[in-house]
């Protein structure tokens, strides 16, 4: 049983209608966006590869997105706590996902490259380790059902 529960929420509004009667799969748009009290909103669609808008956010993006934010939220957050100085931190992670014969998809894994900066060179290991312990404690890589792979990297300003 948890000690607390927390709830999110977020609304989804349907732009893609064109002003057509939504029955034609080629004339409707997958456009969508994506509302939460007093955020800006995200403007979604497909994926390009299922007649999406390119410049928008697509639902595979925006879960890479959260594997990313949270593994660097629980990272950042590790250091600090260790007394160790991070410089800087990015990540280029990259997301599987696989079309079946059925028509079908799923994301069947992720790999995440973070590379921190850190102010000092004898705590490189130490940092490395960390990124283990993040990946432990990512509640969104907890909570997907496939592998979620972190490649770190990791160098010294001295």
């Amino acid at each position: 049983m948890p000690d607390r529960t927390h709830r999110y929420q977020v609304s989804l509004l349907w732009t893609g209608n064109g002003g057509n009667d939504g029955a034609s799969r080629q004339a409707h748009h997958r456009d969508y966006e994506l509302h939460c009290t007093g955020r800006p909103v995200i403007d979604g669609s497909a994926s390009p590869a299922f007649r999406g808008d390119p410049q928008k956010w697509n639902p595979e993006k925006l879960l890479l997105g959260a594997l990313c934010a949270d593994h660097q939220l629980w990272f950042i957050h590790l250091c600090t706590a260790m007394g160790i100085g991070i410089l800087s931190y990015a990540d280029h992670a990259e997301a599987m996902l696989d079309e079946y014969e059925d028509g079908s998809f799923s994301i069947t894994q992720v790999i995440l490259r973070p590379h921190a900066a850190l102010s000092t060179p004898h705590e490189i290991q130490a940092v490395i380790d960390l990124h283990q312990d993040a990946a432990m404690r990512s509640c969104i890589a907890r909570s997907v059902s496939f592998p979620v792979l972190c490649e770190p990297r990791v160098t010294s300003a001295q």
